[in-house]
């Protein structure tokens, strides 16, 4: 057992299937190796424009000032709900149209749909031009590679001209009420306190799963979508060897910020106070 973790650690990639490791590799190549020069100019102009299609008409920005003082190409971890399939792209859109905002790109996935099956590797280069990278995955076999993960992240942040877009809560909210965030993970907390890069909080609603959906919704300017960008998050002071506990206290005010922007998002679309006049509890349902 213990020379089987020696050699997990040596080389992690060992916990991987076969595909699982040509897709990571594949997605690496276009994200941060040889073929990231391509893939940024595909994000540029395929991606972007493609997925303008779907808010162009409707998507009301709040907080712009707070875009506006971020210096040209500090990095940048972008924390925010996770409500639709969508909410990372249309806030990653916002930053792409603008040349002062503009960085290169990655939104960390769960690797079950990206890295499992050629569909979504697929989708992960053609998609969004190698954006949904690195993996994390569920096994806890596979933890090694979490932290190769993680890794990759960290240095993302310490690097001018980045962006990683992430999700405090870990998953998408299905509940009832959108306002209301799912606890926080202490992986955005680990990134913040390591990195320390700009953390830059915003909540966004109005999106449904659907892309035929929002494609049409876009077209006849039905459905608004309400995005708002907070202040930069103050982080706290920590040691240079953080643990769990410093981490999920990290990613608790994470989500505090972005859960005060949701009642600011909730009084720009005029919804009531109570859950049940909230949008609709599925996302793949209307909004609004």
């Amino acid at each position: 057992m213990g020379e089987r973790r020696a050699t997990v650690e040596t080389d992690p990639f060992r916990v991987l299937g076969w595909f699982e490791r040509f897709a990571f590799r594949a997605m690496r190549f276009v994200n941060q190796g040889a073929g990231s020069r391509i893939a940024w100019l595909w994000q540029r102009f395929v991606c972007t424009p493609v997925v303008g299609q779907l808010v162009t008409r409707r998507l009301h920005v709040h907080g712009r000032e707070h875009l506006d003082a971020l210096q040209r190409d500090a990095p940048i971890l972008l924390v925010a709900n996770h409500r639709t399939f969508f909410d990372l792209f249309i806030l990653g859109w916002i930053f792409m149209r603008e040349e002062k905002l503009r960085r290169r790109v990655s939104f960390p996935v769960r690797s079950n749909f990206f890295y499992e099956n050629p569909a979504g590797l697929l989708l992960g280069v053609i998609g969004t031009g190698g954006s949904m990278f690195p993996p994390f995955f569920r096994s806890p076999e596979k933890k090694a590679m979490n932290r190769v993960s993680l890794e990759i992240l960290l240095s993302k942040l310490r690097t001018p001209g980045q962006m990683i877009g992430f999700h405090p809560e870990g998953t998408r909210n299905k509940t009832d009420d959108p306002y209301a965030l799912l606890p926080a993970q202490p992986g955005a907390g680990e990134l913040a306190l390591k990195a320390r890069p700009v953390v830059l909080p915003a909540f966004i609603l109005g999106m449904t799963n659907s892309v035929w959906t929002e494609l049409k919704a876009n077209l006849r300017g039905e459905r608004p979508v309400t995005a708002v960008f907070g202040a930069p998050i103050q982080l706290p002071e920590a040691p240079a060897e953080t643990r769990l506990s410093h981490h999920k206290r990290c990613a608790d005010l994470l989500r505090e910020r972005i859960a005060e922007l949701g009642e600011q998002v909730r009084a720009l679309r005029g919804d009531a106070l109570r859950s049940g006049s909230s949008p609709p509890a599925s996302p793949g349902s209307s909004a609004t």
